[in-house]
């Protein structure tokens, strides 16, 4: 199920469409994606090489993409890249945010010369696809969604967890936003934070760090960087809270994750 919404999430992306409710692009595209993959099918080397953005050299795994784009509509019948579908597309799922939809429109027109280029399998589209993910993935900004950046911390949680002896269920409950009590867990935050470089070395909120954080997390995303920072402006007040454990920064890890659940929607953001 995991490598199959890699591919759902791959594919949907590489069309310009960057998405925080990803829900809604599974629940669009799930079949279409797995028509195509009964067809073209896809191996779990090929789904790692595709994390990468590098499209494998292989002609079923073009196939599958040019499937999925012309059941889009961001590819025509003809196999080639459709500027009229693809901002078609962009209208669908960025209306309610000018600036994105501007950026998405930017992209398909800055891709659109794909379709001067020779391939040889004609209107199957295949080659033409790969082009078209390669030039998408090249020009379109770098700036992750909440659910990729909630991923990416996971995966730091994940990585700082084998250094302390945190209950598991203790740890898990992080997943559901509850804020820890378990001093390991908080000691596993706190490595987070510190990796992120959003706590310092004395176990403060570095809010300079999360100013940066944000700036190469939301690249492009102006808007969203200005509302980050806020937000980085707010929980900062948790550097004036009494802690027992001094520049440990366990306890203040717990005040930073209990400000940023109690506070993320406030700001446009998904915890």
């Amino acid at each position: 199920m995991f490598t199959f919404y890699t591919v759902l999430f791959l594919i949907a992306s590489s069309i310009f469409v960057k998405c925080d409710d990803l829900e809604e692009l599974k629940q669009k595209y799930a079949q279409m994606i797995m028509d195509c993959a009964q067809e073209y099918p896809i191996d779990p080397t090929d789904i790692e090489q595709l994390k990468t953005r590098q499209m494998p050299d292989k002609e079923s795994v073009k196939c599958l993409f040019a499937c999925a784009y012309k059941k889009s509509g961001v590819m025509s019948e003809d196999g080639l890249l459709s500027v009229e579908g693809t901002n078609k597309l962009a209208e669908t799922y960025l209306a309610n945010d000018p600036e994105r939809l501007k950026k998405a429109k930017d992209f398909t027109e800055a891709c659109k010369f794909v379709n001067d280029e020779a391939v040889s399998d004609g209107n199957k589209g295949c080659e033409r696809a790969a082009l078209m993910f390669k030039c998408s993935t090249e020009k379109a900004a770098e700036a992750l969604t909440d659910e990729e950046i909630k991923a990416d911390f996971s995966k730091t949680v994940i990585k700082c967890s084998k250094n302390y002896k945190a209950n598991m269920q203790d740890l898990l409950s992080l997943a559901t936003l509850t804020v820890p009590t378990d001093p390991e867990v908080k000691c596993i935050l706190a490595c987070a934070y510190r990796e992120k470089g959003t706590m310092d070395a004395k176990g403060m909120y570095d809010v300079a760090g999360a100013y940066k954080f944000a700036e190469e997390n939301l690249k492009g995303e102006e808007k969203r960087i200005k509302r980050a920072k806020e937000f980085a402006d707010l929980c900062a007040t948790v550097n004036y809270e009494k802690v027992g454990d001094g520049d440990k920064g366990c306890e203040r890890a717990a005040l930073m994750f209990k400000c940023s659940i109690k506070n993320a929607a406030k700001y446009g953001f998904k915890v």
